[in-house]
């Protein structure tokens, strides 16, 4: 019974259950048709929406296209109107600013380049048009304002343009000695003006012009100062160093040290000489007791001073060049300021050209003058030492030249080699003149054989001249080139060669003197008188010879010429035999009355009437030799106390001996009652009279 029971139990629970699930899917089905109802409309409904969308469409783009195309002709109509606005403009501008175009920049530069630029926005546009007359007219207003700027620059230019008078010349040169840098004389505003100016114009291309103007203009006010310094030098008798090239302190210690020592010696022993003789002490010792020469000298010249400022012409020169270097140096710093670096060489090559021009034509001029002047050998070295004492200011003042230009500008310093090339050539000139006045001289000989004045002159040249040994080897060279005379520099190069051109040059000197000495020696005058001819040679050559030992100038000579000493050495023995032979008159009859003894063997006692005769006509020849040679000998000069000394030495050796020979022979002989007559001077007496002599 229960079995069953739960049999229908479960049967009407399921039953139960699916009635239910019968209910739900009925209302499913039942949304189901609801919500396709609901699709169906609300596709409808979209499908009307996009056919309204489609009409609005159709009906809105027309309109929107319609627009675009009103606000492209509205933006065509603007840009056409601004175009008429500035064509309009370019047509009005030449009215518009001929006013303040032709008035200048006045004070308001930067306003004034404005309204040049407009006009070259004008000048452009008409080049692009047809419009001639207008281009012309804007073009003609547009280098009006160009001239305008020139002249405004030229304003600028010329107030500070005024040529400086020579001492305010001469104050800029001290203060550059001083080295203060701020030689400018432009006010800064003025500065900056020129400035704009110059870089408006390089920037349109208008340049070259405005290089030529400022350089012209301010070359012509360099040119006129220094020819105004120049005039100021030629009047006043007041003496000023040059400071410009030696303006560092080594410099001017060293200059300053050599004019003391020459002052204090008379001559130079330069670094060089004394160089040469520490080298060459080996061959220039001592002479000995027995030499022609002592050590001590007699100098015709001892208060010589060889200065190198003795010239006033070439030291009056030497501060045209400070001047000149000052003023370009000024002109240079004020190109920094006002010219770009690409113009500031431009520019001051074009400046220097006619301050250039005036200092070649001084430099000429001092030249020609020097080269004509006569006795350049005797007062003239001194405007020949001024030429070398330029030429050191060249070689001292190559930094400063550095100084003026960039290191891209070493071609443009040649410039200035042309000035110093004048000085070289005519260096070498005069030392060619020197030669010719030595080989030509046709002055006397000097009173009673004494040195002759070329003698003491060519030395005193040659010792001057050395204490410009930097120089003086450079332009030596020069001169032996062009002379084409070096066979060979002994292998030497750089500064040995120009030692040894020097030395070349020396040696030419001293050949020529020696050459025209004799020439002096043989006229017909002297050529009467060997005795004379002897004494000339003798006193030059001894001159020569003591003056070289005591100088450089030995070793330097030696250099091309290693003989020289010894030949001439040679030449003083020879005339010193020479001179000997002045006592011939004398010993040829005490030689005769010494033959005739030994022939005829005179008696101590009574002498025969013969030998009476030949004993009066013997002494009165040695009477006369001897009266003729105490004649001659006061008709010498010999200045030099060892050369006298070496003569009467010489003059004794050669006839004393013999004569008191002579005398103890036959002067106590009874061969006359008139002895005073006859025996008038006893040994000690002659002897005496030699050791007096000249």
């Amino acid at each position: 019974m229960t079995g069953g029971s739960n049999i229908k139990t479960n049967t009407r629970s399921s039953e139960v259950k699916l009635q239910e699930e019968k209910r739900r899917l009925e209302l499913l089905q039942e949304s189901l048709s609801r919500s396709n109802a609901l699709t169906s409309g609300m596709v409808s409904t979209l499908d009307n929406f996009e056919r309204k969308l489609q009409s609005l469409d159709e009906l809105v783009t027309p309109v929107y296209e319609a627009t675009n195309e009103l606000h492209l002709l509205l933006n065509n109509v603007d840009q056409s109107l601004t175009l008429v606005d500035s064509v309009l403009h370019y047509y009005d501008i030449c009215e518009e600013l001929t006013t303040t175009v032709s008035s200048g920049p006045g004070g308001n530069l930067a306003d004034y380049l404005g309204e040049l630029g407009r006009l070259e926005d004008a000048v452009r546009y008409f080049k692009r048009t047809e419009a001639t007359r207008e281009r012309e007219r804007v073009l003609r207003l547009f280098d009006l304002g160009r001239k305008r700027l020139v002249e405004e620059t030229d304003k600028l230019i010329l107030r500070y343009a005024n040529p400086l008078q020579p001492k305010e010349t001469l104050d800029l040169v001290e203060t550059y000695a001083k080295n203060t840098t701020d030689l400018h004389a432009m006010q800064e505003a003025d500065m900056r003006i020129l400035q704009s100016i110059i870089e408006w114009f390089n920037s349109h291309g208008f340049k070259q012009g405005l290089i030529d103007s400022y350089a012209t203009k301010r070359g012509t006010m360099i040119r006129r100062s220094l020819q105004l310094l120049a005039e100021h030098l030629g009047k006043t008798s007041v003496r000023r160093i040059s400071t410009v090239a030696t303006s560092s302190p080594s410099l001017s210690q060293k200059s300053t040290h050599n004019n003391e020592t020459l002052k204090r010696q008379g001559t130079k022993i330069s670094d060089m000489g004394r160089r040469l003789m520490r080298t060459s002490a080996h061959s220039t010792g001592s002479r000995g007791t027995n030499s022609s020469l002592s050590a001590s000298t007699t100098t015709l010249e001892e208060n010589t001073v060889f200065d190198s400022n003795d010239d006033r012409e070439t030291n009056n020169y030497k501060l045209l060049l400070d001047a000149f270097i000052v003023l370009l140096q000024r002109d240079r710093d004020l190109l920094n300021y006002v010219f770009m670096t690409d113009l500031q060489s431009l520019v001051f090559t074009k400046l220097i050209e006619l301050p250039l021009v005036y200092m070649r034509e001084e430099a000429q001029s001092l030249c020609e003058s020097i080269e004509r002047s006569p006795r350049k050998i005797d007062m003239g070295k001194f405007a020949i030492y001024g030429i070398f004492s330029i030429l050191r200011w060249f070689l001292r003042s190559r930094p400063v030249f550095a100084k003026l230009y960039q290191e891209s500008d070493v071609a443009r310093r040649q410039q200035f080699t042309t000035l110093s090339a004048t000085f070289e050539q005519s260096a070498v000139n005069c030392l060619r003149g020197i030669l010719e006045e030595i080989t030509t001289d046709s002055s006397p000989r000097s009173q009673g054989g004494n040195v002759h004045p070329l003698t003491s002159h060519v030395l005193a040249f040659m010792e001057g001249l050395l204490a410009y040994e930097d120089t003086a080897t450079i332009i030596a060279s020069r001169y032996v080139e062009q002379q084409q005379q070096r066979s060979s520099s002994g292998g030497a190069s750089g500064t040995d060669k120009g030692l040894y051109d020097l030395g070349t040059y020396f040696a030419q000197l001293v050949r020529a003197l020696h050459v025209t000495l004799s020439k002096k020696s043989d006229d017909h005058n002297v050529r009467n008188d060997a005795t004379m001819r002897a004494v000339f040679l003798l006193n030059n050559v001894n001159y020569l010879l003591k003056r070289l030992e005591n100088s450089p100038l030995l070793a330097l000579l030696q250099r091309c010429q290693p003989d020289l000493k010894s030949k001439y050495e040679a030449d003083f023995q020879t005339s010193l035999r020479d001179f000997t032979k002045c006592y011939t008159p004398l010993v040829l009859p005490i030689q005769q009355m010494l033959e005739y003894d030994n022939n005829h063997h005179i008696p101590d006692g009574k002498l025969r009437d013969r030998d009476r005769e030949q004993l009066k006509e013997s002494f009165a020849a040695v009477n006369a030799a001897i009266d003729s040679i105490r004649q001659q000998f006061s008709q010498f000069i010999i200045s030099d106390v060892d050369l006298r000394d070496r003569l009467r030495s010489e003059g004794k050796a050669a006839i004393i001996d013999l004569y008191k020979r002579y005398y103890s022979k036959f002067a106590h002989k009874d061969f006359t009652k008139n002895r005073d007559k006859y025996i008038r001077y006893e040994p000690r007496a002659f002897e005496i009279i030699i050791e007096n002599s000249f």
